[in-house]
């Protein structure tokens, strides 16, 4: 196994390799350096207090940067709230109710305004959550590119046709990355954030009592698997939770080896192993843990860097907007 040292030096040679598209500034990792040196830091220690607090947030917080970067981009725009006149992202079906860690976000860009005001963008505080999050529960850290600009509007009809859904097979979920510039072998990698955070237990019903309208449990599913998950979220619970891997809480491959061992939940998660890559990848990951959590660094950073669909500005309030400045 690589030194912890050869690992760090593997995943920054990757990280340098990004190639930033050219509608939106060049991200680095010294964007603030002048003008607000201790945002990272600021960042960091909010998040350790937060998940030390909830460490089920950690898997929360992550979440947002994957389900903002997915949508017009990586510009801040699931922050933002509902007008009069429009509805947010926030709104939309596979947001409302299912999304958390909106006041954490307010509570840490109120911080970095006070230190720096009119500065540090809302969507570079996504990345930098996401980042400390993951590390705080046991991923590995990675370096993250600054300098991404807030987006000016957000809408909910965007989300259900461009967020990957719990149904998805694998094509479909290869065409949603593709579409934000990802690739297969990303999605399999980025589908292992699923090693965190909990799901509706109404998420997986129909594989656990009406598999293909049948009135039977998915025939795939361990038995003793869907045997606990009936006692855990029977069908009267639709809104009970249920960890999404065997070691909740902690970032790891074992959503891997779940997977491998028929122990999935979601239908988009075992439909990873319905293709050749996923198959291959699943059995890396499980025998080589810290090269998948190396992986999973260089692919958030690679979908840190999906730009923004309509740049507006530096953001003063992550949840509105205000005129520019």
């Amino acid at each position: 196994m690589a030194s912890t040292s050869s690992r760090s030096v593997l995943l920054l040679l990757l990280a340098v390799a990004v190639v930033v598209s050219d509608a939106q500034l060049q991200l680095s990792e010294t964007f603030y350096d002048a003008t607000c040196p201790q945002a990272a830091s600021i960042v960091q220690q909010k998040v350790n207090a937060f998940v030390d607090a909830d460490r089920g947030l950690a898997a929360a917080l992550m979440r947002l940067h994957f389900h903002d970067c997915f949508v017009r981009g990586c510009d801040g725009s699931v922050l933002l709230n509902s007008t009069d006149t429009i509805l947010s992202e926030k709104e939309a079906l596979l947001n409302k109710g299912s999304l958390r860690g909106f006041e954490q976000i307010d509570e840490i860009k109120m911080e970095l305004e006070c230190a720096c005001p009119g500065v540090v963008s809302c969507a570079d505080i996504l990345a930098l959550v996401a980042r400390d999050a993951t590390a705080k529960v046991g991923g590995t850290s990675w370096p993250v590119f600054l300098g991404r600009i807030d987006g000016g509007a957000s809408f909910a009809d965007e989300v259900n046709s461009s967020l990957p859904e719990r149904t998805d097979n694998f094509t479909q979920l290869v065409a949603r990355f593709a579409r934000v510039g990802l690739d297969a072998r990303d999605m399999v990698i980025l589908s292992g954030g699923h090693s965190i955070g909990q799901v509706h237990c109404g998420a997986f019903f129909e594989r656990l009592y009406n598999f293909q309208g049948l009135n039977i449990t998915d025939p795939s599913m361990d038995p003793e698997f869907a045997a606990m998950l009936k006692v855990q979220c029977p069908p009267t619970k639709p809104f009970g939770f249920m960890a999404l891997d065997a070691t909740n809480g902690t970032f790891d491959s074992a959503y891997y080896l779940d997977l491998l061992t028929n122990k999935g939940l979601l239908e988009s998660d075992v439909a990873l192993l319905s293709d050749p890559l996923g198959v291959e990848y699943a059995i890396r990951a499980v025998q080589d843990p810290m090269a998948f959590l190396n992986e999973f660094g260089w692919a958030m950073i690679k979908m840190g860097a999906i730009p923004a669909l309509e740049p507006y500005g530096w953001r003063r309030h992550c949840a509105f907007v205000e005129p520019r400045f």
